[in-house]
Parts: C-alpha cells; sequence; structure tokens
C-alpha cells in the first residue's frame, strides 16, 4: 500500500495560508463554534471564516488539529489555514496529522509553534486525483476507528458503572453495622515533603495529591495505610491503597485503620461515600481543600470484622477482574487507533521528486 513513487514536495506557504485567531469574549452567544487549541469553548454568533479551514494549534495541545467544513470562529492560540487550487483541505489535515507538530516544540514552557515554523513544514503534494482519493480512503478508516472506538468506550463506561453501583451495593447495605466516626477507628495525620523533593528514580513510592505515586529515597511510614490528597484536583476523589514503606506529602493525608478494622473495608468504605460526604460538609460550591476534622468526623458504617474481611474480599475479587476487563478495552482501543495511524502513514509516505 505503500506509494513508492517520487512526488513533488513544497512547503506549506506555497499551498495554504495560516490565518490568525483573535479573541471572542465581546461577541454575543450564537451557534457558531469557537475553536482554542482544546476544541470548542463556546459558541457566537459571528464567523471568523466560512470552511473548509484546517486548524492548527499554537499554543497548548500542538497535536489537536481540526477539520471544520463550515462557520467557526477561532481564538488566538490556534491558527487557521485556508489550501490553494492545488490541495485537497482534508488531504492536507490527514498529512499534518500524521506530521505530529508536537515534536515541532521548541519552547520551554507551554509548547508553541510559530507561523514560521508551520510555513516551512514540507508536504507531499501529488496529483489532485490522487489526494482525493488519499482522503476519501482514510476518512472512511477514520469514521471505522471511531465509531469502534466509541462502542469501546460506551461497554468501558458501562463496565465502570456497574463496578460503582455494585461496590456501593455491598458498601451500604450493612444491616448488622453501627455508625460511627472514621476518627473513632482510625489514626489521621499528614506527611511532610513537597512535590519538588520528589526524584525519578526514588527507592520507595511518595504519595502526593495526585493519581501517580511519585518517588522517594526515604520514606516516612512502614504501615498499611489509606492515602488522600489534601488539596488540588484529587480532593475526595484519589485514594491510594499503602503497605509497606512509603512517603507522603505535606498536604496528603493517611489514614490508618486500628488493627480490629479491616482497611480494606475502609478503602472502599472511603471510595463509596466520601466523595457525596465532602460535597456536603465543604463550605465552598466545588471543594478546593480537605481538613483533618472532615476526615475525623466521617461517618462510617462498621459491621462485625467477619463480614468486613468477606466484603473486602468480594471486592478485591471483583476490581481484579474489573481491572483487567478494562485494561483489554484499552488495549483494545488503542490498538484501532494503531491501525488507523499504520494505513495513514502507507498512504502518505512518498518519495521525494527533485528537479
Amino acid at each position: 500500500m505503500r506509494n513508492s513513487r517520487a512526488v513533488k514536495f513544497l512547503p506549506l506557504s506555497k499551498i495554504a495560508k495560516l490565518y490568525n485567531g483573535k479573541s471572542a469574549k465581546d461577541l454575543p452567544e450564537g451557534n457558531i463554534p469557537v475553536y482554542g487549541s482544546g476544541g470548542i469553548i463556546r459558541y457566537v454568533n459571528q464567523a471568523a471564516h466560512d470552511g473548509p479551514s484546517i486548524l492548527i494549534p499554537r499554543k497548548g495541545s500542538l497535536s489537536n488539529i481540526f477539520y471544520v467544513n463550515g462557520p467557526f470562529w477561532n481564538v488566538d492560540t490556534i491558527f487557521y489555514a485556508v489550501t490553494k487550487d492545488c490541495m485537497n483541505p482534508k488531504y492536507l489535515y490527514h498529512v499534518l496529522l500524521a506530521k505530529h507538530l508536537d515534536k515541532l516544540n521548541q519552547s520551554g514552557g507551554v509548547p508553541s509553534l510559530t507561523q514560521a515554523v508551520l510555513n516551512e513544514i514540507n508536504i507531499p503534494v501529488p496529483s489532485l486525483s490522487e489526494q482525493n482519493k488519499i482522503a476519501r480512503t482514510l476518512d472512511s478508516l477514520e469514521r471505522l476507528e471511531s465509531n469502534l472506538t466509541t462502542k469501546l468506550r460506551a461497554e468501558l463506561n458501562a463496565r465502570q458503572r456497574q463496578y460503582t453501583y455494585y461496590r456501593n451495593h455491598l458498601i451500604t447495605a450493612n444491616e448488622n453495622g453501627k455508625q460511627i466516626h472514621l476518627g473513632d477507628i482510625a489514626a489521621i495525620s499528614t506527611g511532610f515533603h513537597d512535590t519538588k523533593d520528589a526524584i525519578t528514580e526514588g527507592k520507595y513510592p511518595f504519595y502526593a495529591r495526585g493519581r501517580e505515586p511519585l518517588r522517594l529515597n526515604t520514606y516516612d511510614f512502614d504501615e498499611t495505610a489509606i492515602i488522600t490528597a489534601g488539596d488540588g484536583v484529587g480532593v475526595g476523589k484519589v485514594f491510594h491503597f499503602a503497605t509497606g514503606r512509603y512517603a507522603l506529602h505535606q498536604r496528603a493525608y493517611r489514614i490508618v485503620p486500628d488493627k480490629n478494622i479491616d482497611p480494606r473495608y475502609v478503602y472502599y468504605s472511603l471510595l463509596t461515600s466520601f466523595p457525596a460526604y465532602l460535597n456536603r460538609v465543604s463550605v465552598h460550591s466545588s471543594v478546593t481543600s480537605l481538613r483533618r476534622s472532615m476526615l475525623l468526623n466521617f461517618p462510617i458504617c462498621i459491621p462485625p470484622i467477619q463480614v468486613q474481611h468477606r466484603i473486602s474480599s468480594i471486592l478485591d475479587d471483583y476490581t481484579a477482574l474489573q481491572n483487567k476487563a478494562l485494561s483489554g478495552l484499552q488495549v483494545e482501543i488503542k490498538a484501532r487507533r494503531k491501525q488507523y495511524e499504520f494505513y495513514r502513514e502507507q498512504l502518505l509516505t512518498f518519495k521525494e521528486l527533485h528537479a
């Protein structure tokens, strides 16, 4: 399938013209989409251009390229490109996707691209009829990949909802449990480190405020504990189950259940009920920080220890099955994307024709 014949290559400036975006903050609401580097950010009543156009981020997510065949507005974080007569715009869209423009970033801060850099990108220019054929083929492959991925993501979400429902049912259906406060059955405190203390190849897990643990060469605790974020986006949502030696951020909390309490049961109880509890007791409309008193006063239902063990064992098994299923679906989603990218590379790889 790979194209073996030679074609002319031209810089982007020879086949398309780039236009800057501008703010839409003063425009009234409407039905015209406003694009930024992350996609559509709002709708207004006025268009900067009426497609077909290719939108190329100037800052931010540089690989988020969009094809628009209709009226739109673009803000100053994204260019729009209008092709000349020698170029099928949908063909150019697929070519630019294959260029992985994030690799052209030369900024040390927010990723960015300049018009000068973009204008120098070499584009293979076969005949217009061949461009049309390639564009139709890749459109078809992209739609197929998108449809399959949508179905897989729907399955992924359905499994996650099923798991959450089952976990919540087991935790909340304890008729024989007594309601007490978390502080009555667990020691709760914060850590000592800041995020800047982390090192890439550290010996011990360093739990901060994100979903992925960092690393450190020193540890603060050697125990079984539930870890949660004290502030940031992970508040009330991120919980880790730590065993053995670990380091802890100064704004993350460790929850260490008493020896006569199953720590896995407490972990699943927090996953199930803590987010709603935190929203209820927080003085803010959106939770931004977690105080120790909120954890101490968290109401938790504690059934007999045998029931705790049974529930946590069932949920451990179910979690393992769920993670295996989710992992398989995620692998399948990635495989579909790679399949599309493989055929795209085959169709868009040409030898350069030299005069």
